[in-house]
């Protein structure tokens, strides 16, 4: 079993190389999304009588 968990942690340090970069996504300024989000908020809304 220890070798069996030994073998999985070094498979997941060789997923992160060093000194290369990685993207990394943030919701934070993704207007196009928001801007999608309000549209269909908008389009499913349902008049108040």
């Amino acid at each position: 079993m220890q070798v069996l968990i030994s073998e999985l942690a070094q498979e997941e340090t060789n997923l992160i190389k060093p000194d290369q970069s990685y993207p990394v996504w943030s919701p934070y300024d993704a207007f196009d999304a928001a801007n999608s989000m309000l549209e269909v908020l908008e389009s499913e809304k349902v008049p108040i009588n």
